[in-house]
């Protein structure tokens, strides 16, 4: 870190905050600024954002305040970036601020993608992203007195807006172009008990449908699917994804991947002196080796605290990506990790699963409650590469934890039959019955009996 005196971070997310506090916690000699946009303000975890708009959670409980950085002596500009000279080490901001740097970080995060529907300008057609569009649908919600909301696309905060909302009595139809909901974290046989559950808590979900026409004069009134079925509703919730925002990096002659920013392990770009994570860059998958997008909050905070490390010389690699993943809708919780059986077959490997049942706690208890683990194994390494999954209780979903580590140091069946977790009657199922070890004992059968 020789002759290293300034580090700016653009982007006050997971990412650019994580990777400012431990650079300033790691070398406090350091001068550490973090741009941002003009209306950000402290630390906002994003995931909030759904518990936000419901009404469940209040804005200011879910930031942490801009003290945080100012107590370390980290100074805070908002004011957009607008551009990086990266032969001169200067970030220029749109108020024509300049700021120069030895390490800058990259932090600028996503946006959500806006289907090319007619109509999505209405009023009544929200994303949600940040507080503000959290709080926006809350007012909207509020001052409409809000009972019919169409939401387009099953994946995390689809499923979650769902649960939250239809908690309050509103009517919901989810619209999901795929087969399944949660088609990137579930297969189909893993999701055919949630969406049951989803329709007995009466939501309308609409597979393999897409919404074709938004229609309203001053507000949104109904929506037409692909199929001709008109929905009316009083306000449209996407959550269809979220496109990396490059054009910062763009412009000033970064290396763009298919997906994203692209970075080497260490979490630089092009240019040694730049780094980025977060929801702007693309990931390497742990499992086909190819770009992936990896916009889940863990990743940011983690590859923030990698640059920092790196900026300062440690030379840590960011491993590659997994995508551990864990929601809920009402009594049902739902996690994944590594990649589906799906998406293996599609990329030509060879797997062999298993599903295993099991129950919350030990037998003998009267509040157990069932679950069932799918592993996902590829034929020829042997090696773990995916596991989902789907409890009634919310204490086993964590096991996806022990999954992702599992995949992510190569275990293999052999080495999984003979997982021991910790047992106690109240905390965990009989110990005959542990679902990981059981489920690769079926694969093993499977491998090796006679």
């Amino acid at each position: 870190m020789a002759g290293i005196r300034k580090v700016i971070a653009i982007g006050c997310s997971g990412c650019g905050a994580l990777a400012a506090l431990a650079v300033k916690k790691l070398r406090p000699s350091l001068e550490v600024t973090i741009i941002r946009e003009p209306q950000e303000k402290g630390l906002l975890t994003r995931c909030a954002t759904p518990y936000i708009c419901c009404g469940n959670v209040m804005v200011d409980s879910s930031y942490k305040d801009d003290s945080i950085f100012t107590e370390k002596g980290i100074k805070l500009v908002n004011v957009t970036a607008v551009k990086v000279d990266r032969e001169k080490k200067i970030v220029t901001t749109a108020d024509g601020g300049t700021y120069p740097y030895d390490k800058l970080v990259l932090a600028t995060g996503a946006k959500p993608i806006m289907p090319p529907i007619p109509g999505i300008d209405l009023p009544g057609v929200f994303t949600l992203r940040t507080s503000g569009d959290a709080v926006n649908i809350l007012n909207w919600i509020n001052s409409r007195r809000v009972r019919n909301v169409v939401l387009l696309g099953a994946g995390a905060i689809g499923i979650e807006e769902a649960y939250l909302l239809s908690r309050q009595g509103i009517k919901i139809t989810l619209v999901e172009m795929l087969e399944h909901i949660m088609p990137s974290i579930l297969d189909r046989d893993m999701t055919e008990e949630v969406q049951d559950f989803m329709r007995d808590k009466g939501v309308q979900l609409k597979l393999n449908q897409k919404v074709t026409t938004i229609n309203g004069t001053d507000v949104v009134k109904s929506v037409i699917l692909a199929s001709g079925e008109e929905v009316n509703t009083d306000m449209i919730i996407i959550s269809t994804g979220a496109r990396c925002n490059v054009e910062l990096a763009k412009d000033a002659g970064l290396e763009l991947g298919r997906l994203g920013l692209k970075v080497n392990q260490n979490l630089q770009t092009s240019d040694p002196n730049i780094y980025a994570g977060g929801d702007l860059i693309e990931y390497r998958s742990h499992v086909t080796g190819k770009p992936a997008l990896g916009q889940l909050r863990p990743n940011a905070v983690i590859a923030g605290r990698v640059i920092a490390k790196n900026i300062l010389g440690f030379n840590v690699k960011f491993p590659p990506l997994i995508n551990s993943f864990c929601t809920k809708f009402f009594d049902k919780s739902i996690a994944g990790a590594g990649i589906t059986e799906s998406e293996a077959k599609k990329e030509g490997i060879e797997v062999i699963t298993s599903k295993q049942e099991s129950i919350s706690k030990h037998s003998m208890m009267r509040e157990r409650k069932p679950y069932t683990v799918k592993l996902i194994f590829d034929k020829q390494s042997q090696k773990l590469i995916g596991g989902q999954i789907i409890s009634d209780s919310e204490c086993p979903v964590r096991y996806i934890d022990v999954v992702a580590l599992a995949i992510r140091c190569g275990l293999k069946v052999l080495d999984l039959v003979t997982v021991r977790c910790a047992g106690q009657p109240e905390l965990s199922p009989d110990p005959g019955r542990e679902p990981i070890a059981l489920a690769a004992e079926s694969v093993f059968e499977e491998l090796y009996s006679k």
